[in-house]
């Protein structure tokens, strides 16, 4: 019963997924910066979503899935890749590698959980202070 529920909520995040990709397809270059130039393929694996920001100039943010995320940014003869505060052309190898290792450390860095979650996952839940009894006078 706990395999089926797993994987309903699989589809059902699946098929929510494709309505997005549908809805707002990804730029063909961002997409090929992302896959090949950057090998995060398949990008289901790496990428929880991306969003267009409006700046000068334009660029997107690219939310991976452990809660941390980096800009792709339009350039006149190449994309930027800015991770944390460094960044990187993607037109220069040197850089597009040192972009790939300094996106390796993001990618690894473990998920930050709320107090929320870490009480729902009850290993790192305090234990309930025990009731003293009143002294009987």
């Amino acid at each position: 019963m706990e395999n089926v529920k797993k994987y309903i909520k699989q589809e059902i995040k699946f098929l929510e997924e494709q309505k997005i990709k549908k809805r707002y397809s990804i730029p063909p270059e961002i997409k090929d910066a992302l896959e090949n130039q950057l090998e995060m393929y398949p990008l289901i694996r790496f990428i929880k979503s991306l969003k267009a920001i409006n700046s000068i100039p334009p660029s997107y943010r690219i939310f991976i899935l452990n809660g941390q995320f980096f800009d792709i940014i339009y350039e006149d003869y190449s994309l930027k890749v800015k991770i944390e505060n460094k960044e990187y052309y993607l037109g220069d190898m040197d850089e597009r590698n040192y972009a790939k290792k300094h996106l390796n450390r993001l990618l690894t860095k473990p998920i930050i959980k709320t107090g929320e979650e870490e009480i729902e996952g009850g290993d790192t839940a305090p234990a309930p202070p025990t009731p003293t009894p009143e002294p009987e006078a």
